[in-house]
């Protein structure tokens, strides 16, 4: 593992994205890259899906992987530990907060999936 964690890899790539949801990228990398990083692919289509004439359930089925991927993420953000050392503050902040993006993907599947019943 440690000789991944030096590995260089290609951001956005399958690789990466298993190295950073198994923790074994740093912390900044995990929660920075990981969250906002990923968001520039993701938000604009579910942005795309919310205001085309389509099933509630197809954006809310992708808000729900997405609150999934949030939760798996909260865990890499926690086990994260290579690279330089992190502050217990800022690792904490980091879990809170992408905690709090699961919770919100997961209230939005939720309004989604009870506005189409």
């Amino acid at each position: 593992m440690a000789e991944e964690t030096n590995e260089k890899l290609t951001l956005f790539t399958p690789k990466w994205l298993s190295a950073v949801l198994r923790g074994a990228r740093p912390t900044g990398e995990t929660f920075w890259v990981g969250n906002y990083g990923t968001a520039l692919f993701h938000q604009p289509l579910l942005a795309l899906l919310l205001v085309l004439p389509v099933s509630e359930a197809i954006p809310g089925i992708l808000a729900a992987f997405l609150a999934l991927y949030q939760l798996l993420l909260t865990v890499a953000v926690a086990h994260s530990q290579p690279g330089v050392p992190t502050p217990i503050g800022w690792k904490i902040a980091g879990i809170s907060i992408t905690l709090a993006h699961a919770a919100l993907f997961a209230a939005l599947a939720r309004s989604l999936f009870a506005g189409s019943a």
